[in-house]
């Protein structure tokens, strides 16, 4: 869904922002982290609900798999 306001864009980005930040320190508590600009792309596109979990880790997959 794309944000209809110069707000509502403000407030999808910042919570994008949460939702990136808490899997960074997720992965952290376990040890891992992802540095990676492709992977924190993919990441990003579905904290704003660009694209779906599930193409994420198809293209995650693609990337590191070849």
């Amino acid at each position: 869904m794309v944000p209809k306001t110069a707000t509502e864009a403000r407030t999808a980005k910042t919570e994008a922002e949460a939702q990136v930040e808490f899997a960074d320190a997720a992965l952290a508590l376990a040890g891992h982290q992802v540095t990676d600009p492709v992977l924190r792309t993919l990441m990003e596109r579905v904290a704003l609900n660009e694209i779906t979990a599930d193409e994420a880790v198809a293209a995650m997959r693609r990337h590191v798999q070849g």
